[in-house]
This record gives structure tokens, sequence and C-alpha cells, in this order.
């Protein structure tokens, strides 16, 4: 019982948590509790964080090109894909686990939204898709640089790239 109450303390920073490590080793006498069970909770929280991520992306490709509902609706749907993402990734931020899913996941269904929107509003303009495209890569490169993700930068990087040699042939 007291044990959990040390637990819950150190996790939620009631203590310091030299103190907490202090009170654990005080009351289980030194014997560490499996360590496997903490790694083994945080793996099945990421496995189902992907799970649930794909799925998103999955409805969002669905959405997008398998279904004859209304730019209006699609927009409305992406959004709030895009809203719940943001909320997970603020939730685990918080939590300090890396959201690094989240962002990718944010990061393509704005590129597909965006591509949607921009070919609708258009009518399928070049010059619009381009600069959408544009657009996406300059908010990768500048969330890899926020975040110190390379990933990101490199994409927003190579992207614009890409999108010039494509404008140029």
């Amino acid at each position: 019982m007291i044990i959990d109450e040390i637990k819950f303390w150190k996790k939620h920073n009631m203590l310091p948590e030299h103190y907490c490590d202090y009170l654990l080793t005080l009351y289980t006498k030194g014997e560490e509790e499996p360590a496997h069970s903490a790694s083994q909770r945080k793996m099945n929280e990421l496995s189902m964080m992907i799970v649930f991520l794909a799925a998103i992306i999955s409805i969002s490709l669905f959405v997008i090109y398998f279904t004859e509902l209304s730019v209006v609706l699609q927009t409305a749907i992406l959004t709030g894909f895009v809203v719940l993402l943001t909320g997970m990734g603020i939730y685990y931020t918080k939590k300090k686990v890396s959201p690094v899913f989240i962002l990718i996941s944010v990061a393509f269904i704005l590129l597909l939204g965006s591509i949607r929107i921009t070919d609708e509003m258009s009518g399928g303009s070049p010059l619009m898709l381009y600069t959408a495209l544009f657009l996406n890569c300059i908010l990768w490169f500048v969330l890899g640089l926020k975040t110190k993700l390379i990933y990101f930068t490199l994409s927003g990087v190579i992207g614009s790239l890409f999108l010039i040699i494509s404008i140029l042939q």
C-alpha cells in the first residue's frame, strides 16, 4: 500500500525523485520490483499509440480517396483528426514521452488535406499545388528546427529541392 503511494508521489513529482527512490528502497528492503513490468507497460502503450495513429491515417486516406463526401465535410473530418492528434501530442509531451509518431501523423494528414483542398479549390492548378506542397515543406522544416528533429528538417529541405527540380523541368 505505502509502496504504491510512494510511486504515485514519484510519478506526479510530489517529492523529489531521490527521496522517493530512498523511501522505495527502505520499504522494499532493497529488493527491486521487476523493471520489465514498467518497460513492458511503456512498450504496450507505445504499440497502442502506433496502432491508433495507423488507424487515423488509414481513415484519413479512406475519407479523401474512397468517399464521395463534400470537400467541406472531408476538411472537417481531417481537421478533427489534426486537433485530436495535437491534443495527444500535448498529453504525451507532458508525460515526458516523445510525440514523434504523432508529429509524423499530423504532418501526413495536413499534407493530404492541403493537397485535397488545394486541388478542389483551384481546379487542379499546378501553381497552387506547388505552393501548397512548398508550404508543407516549410512547415516541416520549421517544425524540425523547433523540435530538433533532423528528419523533419531534412524532409522539408529535400521536399523543397524536389519541388524546385520538378518545376524547372
